[in-house]
């Protein structure tokens, strides 16, 4: 029993530190995406979140509207 629970432990730990590294990636390619549209972006005022343990939801606060559908454009292209 001992040796399932360990296995199961193991495994949560994987799915969390993969889901972590895919996460930091979608926010380092938003970031991207975001410079392309605009390359004067104050990116120290910009958050991007993404959450994949949330169906897929990424967060973006501190640029307008307009800025983050383009960017999503670029960010879906690349895909």
């Amino acid at each position: 029993m001992s040796t399932n629970l360990d296995e199961e432990q193991v495994a949560k730990q994987l799915a969390e530190e993969v889901n972590q590294a895919l996460n930091k990636k979608i926010e380092e390619r938003f970031r991207e995406a975001l410079f392309l549209v605009d390359p004067s972006i104050n990116m120290e005022k910009v958050t991007v979140v993404s959450k994949l343990e949330n169906d897929g939801e990424l967060t973006v606060d501190g640029v307008d509207d307009e800025t983050i559908d383009q960017a999503m454009t670029i960010f879906e292209q690349g895909e």
